[in-house]
């Protein structure tokens, strides 16, 4: 074998193993949230802890307690370039969920204040969005998130059921399933959520 040959073989070679191994992983790299269509079953033994947040009247909830609802639970910040990119999924997504009064969703903001949560909202159309603040990050601290946005979705009975870390594409077909996935783990194999 001359040496372009051996050239043009190893380069073959470098080719079939890159196609495979793109193949093992593709969408790994994507943006969102992948294809998941069972949860792993230890999640459900997390919860967090003490997770107080700010109400918009003033009044203070604990996200770690028990809702009795599949609680989706969104950290965010004003300042995050993907917080912003996702929002308009985020609200799509909401705008068709807070239908299924199964489900609830608190846009928890690690902003300083209401007014510069109000503005973020109001300039991207997100006004409508159920929003607590953490001004502290306490709750953030709590829930053990460390980059924004990350997402959590708790059973009825408070237990972690999934955790998802950056921005998601809530209304793609993988989100979806995703969804799915999360609602037959909190309410049972016949459930289904938007």
């Amino acid at each position: 074998m001359t040496f372009s040959k051996y050239r043009i073989a190893l380069l073959a070679l470098a080719a079939i193993a890159t196609i495979a191994l793109g193949t093992l992983y593709r969408g790994a790299l994507t943006k969102g949230p992948g294809k998941v269509t069972e949860l792993p079953a230890a999640a459900s033994a997390d919860r967090p802890g003490p997770s107080p947040v700010t109400l918009r009247d003033g009044a203070t909830r604990d996200l770690s307690a028990p809702s009795g609802k599949l609680l989706v639970v969104h950290f965010w910040a004003t300042w995050c370039a993907p917080c912003e990119e996702e929002l308009p999924g985020l609200v799509a997504w909401w705008t068709e969920a807070k239908a299924d009064p199964r489900i609830e969703l608190v846009a928890v903001s690690v902003d300083e204040d209401w007014q510069t949560v109000d503005g973020f909202l109001a300039k991207r159309g997100g006004p409508d969005l159920p929003v607590a603040l953490d001004a502290k990050k306490s709750a953030a601290s709590a829930f053990g998130t460390e980059k924004f946005p990350e997402t959590w979705f708790l059973s009825p009975a408070g237990e972690v059921l999934l955790h998802q870390v950056g921005a998601q594409d809530w209304t793609s077909p993988a989100a979806r399933t995703v969804l799915r996935a999360v609602a037959r783990k909190a309410f049972g194999p016949g459930a289904a959520a938007s």
